[in-house]
């Protein structure tokens, strides 16, 4: 390990790039990453690629939220459940279908606890009192999976759920068929993992073959392209990042 880091460290200081370092590491490994295909003996090397794919968003997740600060639990509860449902009315009303609402509620409490010092002058004397002053918020809320990334239709949503007393925002957008943007992925990390060994085999003087094997290895990574809770001002993107270890021939 000590050889390895001083190795890196002197080809840091020629001035030799993270991607040569790879080649260079890849031919000095290229004997132990030499395999078997099928039992016939085909001299091949392992490389692992990584490709992206980033698509447009139809579908629009929002959420809905009530609170109530009731210090009563049982009444904040049952306070903020009449306003969501009467929310949910409202908006079903307003056009969302009811397999948009996803089913079950989040809750949430949060408590604060204040305390000043009130200090005065009586006759010379400094008096202080203390006081305290507690409280807790119970918020309660749904998340919405609009099909449609319609800004007109999304604002009309928003709009509906605040006008009922409610708290309303998009926090992120999906798609509802990931297969196809999956599969452009995939084909991108194949074509990376290619130019990968292209170069490894560039470098060790050897002319790349075919694929003989290719596997994903993980998961696809989905990712929101707009943060969360922000504005609705375009159509939002989903990117779709897929990893694959391909082993090809060397002639």
């Amino acid at each position: 390990m000590t050889a390895f880091f001083n190795t890196f460290q002197l080809y840091n200081s020629l001035g030799i790039t993270m991607k040569r370092l790879a080649i260079l590491l890849g031919i000095a490994l290229l004997a132990s990453l030499v395999v078997s295909a099928a039992g016939q003996g085909t001299q091949g090397i392992r490389v692992f690629g990584e490709g992206t794919a980033t698509v447009p968003a139809d579908t629009v997740i929002i959420s809905v939220g009530v609170q109530s600060n009731n210090t009563n639990a049982s009444q904040a509860a049952a306070e903020n459940a009449l306003l969501l449902n009467k929310t949910i009315d409202a908006l079903t009303g307003a056009g969302v279908q009811k397999d948009e609402i996803m089913p079950g509620q989040s809750s949430g409490i949060s408590s604060s606890h204040f305390v000043s010092n009130i200090c005065r002058r009586v006759n010379n004397t400094t008096i202080c009192e203390n006081t305290s002053n507690a409280s807790s918020l119970l918020t309660s809320s749904i998340l919405i999976r609009l099909k449609t990334t319609d800004q007109d239709k999304v604002n009309s949503v928003l709009e509906t759920a605040k006008s009922r007393g409610a708290m309303a925002s998009v926090m992120g957008y999906s798609i509802s068929d990931k297969s196809q943007a999956i599969a452009d992925a995939r084909k991108k990390a194949i074509e990376n993992s290619k130019s990968n060994a292209e170069d490894m085999a560039s470098a060790a003087g050897v002319k790349l073959g075919k694929a003989i094997d290719i596997s994903d290895y993980g998961y696809p990574d989905i990712s929101f392209n707009e943060p969360f809770g922000s504005p609705v001002n375009a159509r939002g993107t989903v990117s779709v990042t897929s990893y694959v270890a391909v082993t090809y021939e060397i002639l």
